[in-house]
């Protein structure tokens, strides 16, 4: 099937494919389970749509941009009536991530540095340059929303899910806030339109978690979205305290920086962030060690996921000169802070087999800084 218009096929998708009862995931629109090509044996995931007009679009943009190399590729598509419920569906057939979400993959890994950030960056920049550049803006920007291929090391990071997405006509012309909270731009919040610029942020954004291991903004009173928060998104105040970021380099934080300012014009295109040294001579970075898994295991990641999806629906190695780490205890950032004292909490109210250990650690030379 040719991927330059969005043409679902009539015939019944279990002459072609076993569905099985295995739930994957699920999208802003429809979940996603597995299948099985009945003709070559393959493992798809299937996604079920509730045929109407946004699931029209949905398929229509993700189909249109499914040949992208960071983008999950539709194989297949059916429109098919349930004979039982007499509704119809928009079924899409795609390739199998099976190396899983972003975030999920690091928290396993026993060591991870600045130079792997920065690869993982240009791949997620790279899809949304695609959808740019065919005038597609994503609009759900988020860890959830790229899968890796495999478990392998050089498994490739792929964008999903387009029940956000909208193409853009004319220069600022989204209205709908569909957001989640930790990754919505400034002009969402003010209520302003907004363009494919809002997917720039929310790439800053991430490449922050990616280098820290925590948002440059979060709610102070557990609130997915408080209006603190919301204060410090619109008027871009954010830091990168020394004892985190003291020996992540000069680039990184200068990519950060031009991806999180509060006016969408000034903002970085996805053309200039592939042009951004950073990116474009990624394999030059350093090989800083990032203490980022063992903080997205914790406790203030559960937070952050949970606020994320409450608000989503109602929303819309080392050498010589490498950073040693410093105890989180002596970490400021109120995130981790907060992690601190749930944990003084639980000794004191007795020994927990879920409480997480007091050592771990955020990133510094000879005894300050980190990831």
């Amino acid at each position: 099937m040719s991927h330059s218009v969005f043409s679902p096929k009539r015939s019944k998708i279990t002459s072609d494919y076993q569905i099985t009862g295995m739930v994957l995931g699920a999208g802003v629109s429809g979940k996603v389970v597995r299948c099985v090509d009945i003709r070559t044996g393959t493992t798809r995931a299937l996604k079920i749509l509730e045929d109407n007009p946004a699931a029209r679009r949905e398929a229509e943009l993700h189909w249109r941009v499914s040949d992208c190399p960071n983008v999950v590729k539709i194989v297949d598509a059916y429109e098919n009536n349930n004979q039982n419920t007499g509704k119809r569906y928009i079924l899409l057939v795609m390739e199998c991530m099976e190396g899983g979400e972003l975030f999920n993959r690091i928290k396993k890994r026993t060591s991870f540095t600045e130079c792997e950030a920065a690869k993982l960056v240009r791949q997620i920049a790279s899809a949304i340059a695609y959808l740019h550049a065919r005038n597609i803006a994503h609009r759900d920007l988020k860890p959830e929303n790229l899968l890796f291929t495999s478990e392998r090391d050089d498994a490739v990071l792929k964008l999903t899910d387009f029940g956000f997405a909208r193409e853009v006509v004319a220069e600022k012309s989204l209205k709908t806030p569909c957001y989640t909270p930790y990754y919505v731009a400034p002009e969402i919040l003010s209520r302003q339109r907004y363009d494919k610029s809002c997917d720039m942020w929310s790439l800053g954004i991430i490449t922050y978690i990616l280098l820290s291991g925590y948002p440059p903004f979060f709610s102070k009173n557990g609130q997915p979205i408080s209006p603190h928060m919301e204060t410090n998104i619109i008027f871009g105040n954010y830091e990168f305290p020394d004892s985190h970021w003291k020996h992540i380099s000069s680039g990184a934080k200068d990519l950060i920086k031009r991806l999180l300012m509060t006016k969408p014009e000034r903002r970085l295109t996805s053309v200039q962030v592939m042009e951004h040294p950073w990116i474009a001579q990624y394999n030059t970075v350093p090989e800083t060690p990032l203490v980022t898994g063992r903080l997205l295991s914790g406790a203030v990641w559960d937070d952050i996921q949970e606020a994320m999806t409450e608000e989503l629906m109602s929303m819309r190695n080392e050498h010589d000169n490498v950073p040693v780490l410093l105890p989180i205890e002596k970490s400021k950032n109120p995130l981790l802070l907060k992690r601190i004292r749930r944990q003084d909490v639980a000794q004191t109210n007795g020994p927990s087999s879920a409480g997480a250990p007091a050592a771990v650690a955020a990133c510094s030379t000879s005894s300050a800084g980190r990831s």
